[in-house]
């Protein structure tokens, strides 16, 4: 018998894909399913603010709420290998993770589409993590 409780998302990792190739760059990225408490409260904020905004909505205003959604969806970042940003392996922040997103638009459409997939999410939760 299977207990309904126990079936639950889990973060997961995703490896970062060269845009041409498809071949992985050396960066895995750790994203949380939208049950995660830092996702809900992020994803409440960006409702807020839309009611009211009272119609006011802009598109540099959802630009805003996504990336806002985006980066609390992520809970981590690997550099594997000689892979660097800027010559450097940065260390996982919220104000790197921004710095990221905003310049290379690429990698958050990977996460993006991966946080889409919300049956990879339980799929994955019987896995170690980290």
């Amino acid at each position: 018998m299977t207990e309904l409780t126990t079936i639950v998302a889990a973060e997961r990792r995703i490896d970062i894909k060269h845009p041409a190739t498809d071949e992985p760059v050396g960066l895995v990225i750790t994203i949380l399913p939208d049950s995660h408490p830092q996702v809900r409260a992020a994803s409440r904020k960006a409702t807020n603010e839309r009611m009211l905004g009272r119609g006011k909505v802009t598109a540099e205003k959802l630009e805003a709420g996504r990336l806002d959604l985006l980066v609390a969806s992520v809970g981590g970042w690997d550099w594997q290998g000689e892979l660097t940003f800027h010559g450097e392996k940065p260390e996982f922040s919220e104000k790197g993770l921004r710095s990221l997103f905003k310049e290379l638009p690429w990698v958050s459409d990977q996460v993006d589409i991966a946080l889409g997939d919300r049956a990879e999410f339980f799929r994955h939760a019987d896995e170690p993590t980290g």
